[in-house]
């Protein structure tokens, strides 16, 4: 695949996912200068992965974080839903 932003590295400054089947599209939005930015200051790339792989990334970025996951189970659904 051909590269098509002008460099590899930036500052996150966005994110979306969606479902696409059985596969998740996460999109990762970037900028390589300092503020105020423009339209055309923001990089976007897009990755496909599987469910295992975004589960994956996730505990990953918690670990890195060293923070601990959300531990939903143990909440009942009232208390989810009022949290």
């Amino acid at each position: 695949m051909a590269d098509q932003s002008p460099s590899d590295f930036g500052a996150l400054v966005g994110w979306t996912s969606e479902m696409t089947g059985d596969r998740l599209t996460l999109s990762l939005q970037s900028v390589n200068r300092p503020p105020p930015h423009k339209r055309g200051d923001v990089h976007k790339q897009v990755y496909f992965m599987t469910r295992q792989q975004a589960v994956l990334l996730g505990n990953y970025l918690f670990e890195m974080a060293g923070e601990t996951k959300p531990d939903f189970k143990s909440r009942s659904w009232l208390a989810r839903l009022f949290g």
